[in-house]
């Protein structure tokens, strides 16, 4: 993935985390905190069940500014509870070398392009949010079974790309699409923390998802 040159401007680095660590929470209750409570069936009947296609445009803040990006994730359909549960019991009883063949052997759900490149989704999930500015929105995952870029892997002293061999998006649109979000350009998962579960992000600083605008067909 290629991220352009255009400079975006500063965020501080406390809250970048503080997002950071908010998109760990959405993304840690809904791909593998199975113990929290499904979304009800008459409410799952109301959000859309694909296909559907969302453009994004990603900050991501470095020592020397800000660069912008651009790239689109195409959902087929979204995963079911019990693909979901397929993922949250093979990190449960094996850890993360027990879920990254479990996530790859999960049936193609969707695509990430950035520009000529491509990587495969193969966990989308979505709920309800009342969080939205207008209400009747929702919460969008998605983990793609390869990392889409390793933000600050140039750098001389960078740390080893060992064991990050995903990505997790997560993001907020309102009923008629409009929302934004955080990513996890490469990331692993592992046992751990309140919720049982941690995601380990390459990066030191989260990328903005600024703008999510879903496609029209």
């Amino acid at each position: 993935m290629r991220l352009g040159a255009h400079r975006v401007g500063r965020s501080s680095h406390s809250t970048e985390v503080k997002v950071l660590k908010r998109s760990i929470r959405v993304v840690l209750a809904i791909v593998v905190c199975a113990a929290l409570p499904v979304v009800a069936q008459g409410q799952n009947k109301k959000l859309p069940k694909g296909p559907e296609e969302f453009s994004i445009n990603a900050q991501t803040a470095g020592d020397g500014g800000a660069l912008a990006s651009q790239f689109v994730i195409a959902i087929t359909r979204y995963s079911t509870d019990k693909e979901r549960d397929v993922l949250a019991n093979a990190l449960k009883q094996g850890g993360y070398p027990a879920f990254l063949p479990a996530l790859r052997n999960s049936p193609l759900v969707g695509q990430l392009t950035a520009g000529t490149q491509q990587f495969d989704i193969r966990y989308a999930y979505q709920r309800e949010a009342a969080t939205t500015a207008t209400g009747g929105g929702r919460t969008i995952v998605v983990v793609t079974d390869k990392p889409v870029y390793f933000v600050g892997g140039g750098a001389v002293q960078a740390k080893s790309r060992e064991g990050y061999e995903v990505a997790v998006a997560q993001f907020e649109v309102d009923e008629v699409g409009l929302g934004q979000g955080t990513m996890a350009m490469a990331a692993r998962v592992k046992p751990g923390g309140p919720a049982g579960v941690q995601v380990d992000d390459y990066a030191a600083k989260p990328v903005k998802l600024s703008t999510v605008r879903k496609l029209l067909k």
